[in-house]
């Protein structure tokens, strides 16, 4: 339930663009920082909104100075001159492709972020720690990033119409395979986990009451408490996982610092997710919005490589450097998308933050305070802007703002004046306090 965020030189543009959009008018805002913490924020929101948009900016840059110099030719033309074997120079391009993109674009976009991070006081992760946690990441992407590539162009080299249709085909099965396996196989790289019951038994009997309420079925085997202090002040618990593979894990800043309440609110949350099917309409979703990524993605670069492959010297989409042409299309696509996916994911938070407040009502003494307190909370250990310009929100937010969140927290009361719960109702014959879930 980690909030989204997106004063230097190169965000003096942004920082203009983020003032000359409205900002809703609010007489007395609910989430609030003390002067010097509010200035801090702002400078932060700046800074990130700069580094969101300058990493996509950095990577069409590299991705077409590639092309317009020509390195991306000759550097296929040398990789050719020595492979025989036509996988592995794909293999070979891909891997230089994707390592150039991470140490020109990601990485340096992410020691900003850290260094700016750590000045805040939001992170602690000492720089040996931190190339670290880069240098697993970058390996990751090694290898998982090349041989799709691989497989990509040996797809379009077999069939260049349909090569699009056949990728998201076989893309299906890997979606589905990383929502089950991946988090139990890639989180233990970069966080030390352990059993909740260990050090917090109280908390795993206060979190068995929500399990109870929202039906998720999480025994406390499955109830983890995560290692953040060592790199992070922040705040954040989750649920991942499905089925058999699923699992609570709360990070030990936030079990030793919010109160049980605030911290079966955020689990509420999650399990709303859970209950509410979001997770398999994001699979849903993203698994038909790739396919028609994949469609655009191959229409974009036919027509770029018709207006300015002779320029390029790029033959064809199925060579080497028409890997990048792909790329770039690929790229392109998704930054004018991102609007769409972001205002999904936020309709999606904000029906779970509904679900937790119904879902705590008779188990918390006030679901509301306990919800505004809880989003005082996240913002303030992640000086999240206490006001967020609206257009950076619909552009860049996966979440609603906390100000938003704790607003509509605030006033969100369905047991009074005879209004009725939008995913809870009192079970028949009983007291309207006692909630019951209705499917």
């Amino acid at each position: 339930m980690k909030p989204s965020y997106p004063r230097s030189r190169s965000a003096t543009c942004l920082a203009a663009l983020a003032l000359a959009c409205p900002h809703p008018a609010s007489a007395a805002p609910l989430y609030t920082l003390a002067p010097p913490q509010a200035a801090l924020a702002h400078h932060l929101a700046l800074l990130r909104l700069a580094l969101h948009f300058g990493v996509e900016l950095a990577a069409l840059a590299v991705l077409i100075l590639l092309l317009e110099s020509g390195l991306a030719q000759r550097v296929a033309h040398a990789i050719t001159q020595r492979l025989s074997r036509p996988w592995l120079q794909t293999a070979l391009f891909a891997a230089a492709l994707l390592l150039l993109l991470n140490l020109c674009v990601l990485l340096p976009a992410d020691a900003t972020s850290h260094s700016a991070l750590l000045r805040a006081g939001i992170s602690i992760q000492s720089w040996p720690g931190w190339l670290r946690d880069q240098s697993i990441t970058t390996l990751l992407m090694l290898l998982v990033g090349t041989p799709i590539l691989v497989f990509a162009r040996w797809l379009l080299v077999r069939s260049p119409r349909r090569a699009w249709l056949w990728f998201w085909l076989a893309s299906i099965p890997v979606i589905l395979a990383a929502a089950l396996v991946l988090p139990q196989i890639v989180e233990p790289l970069f966080d030390h986990f352990s059993p909740l019951a260990a050090t917090h038994p109280e908390l795993v009997r206060q979190f068995e009451r929500v399990v109870a309420r929202t039906g998720t079925h999480i025994p406390p085997q499955r109830m983890f408490l995560m290692q953040a202090s060592v790199k992070v002040n922040g705040l954040n618990a989750y649920v991942s996982g499905l089925g058999p593979t699923q699992r609570i894990v709360v990070w030990d800043t936030t079990a030793d610092r919010m109160p049980t309440d605030e911290i079966l609110f955020i689990l509420a949350h999650e399990s709303g997710h859970y209950v509410l099917h979001h997770l398999l309409w994001g699979l849903t979703l993203g698994i038909f919005g790739t396919l028609a990524l994949l469609w655009l993605t191959m229409k974009l670069a036919a027509s770029l490589l018709r207006w300015r492959g002779r320029r390029w010297r790029v033959a064809s989409l199925t060579s080497l450097p028409g890997m990048v042409v792909v790329l770039l299309a690929l790229v392109l696509l998704e930054i004018v998308s991102e609007p769409i996916g972001n205002s999904i994911s936020r309709a999606f938070e904000h029906q779970a933050d509904v679900y937790a407040q119904e879902a705590l009502h008779g188990i918390v003494p006030d679901p509301q305070a306990t919800a505004v307190a809880a989003f005082q909370q996240l913002g303030q250990a992640w000086l999240e802007d206490p006001h967020p310009a609206p257009c950076v929100v619909f552009w860049t937010y996966d979440h609603p703002s906390i100000q938003s969140r704790a607003s509509f927290a605030a006033h969100y009361d369905p047991w009074t004046k005879g209004n009725h719960p939008r995913y809870f109702a009192p079970a028949p014959g009983a007291d309207p306090a006692a909630t019951l879930w209705v499917p």
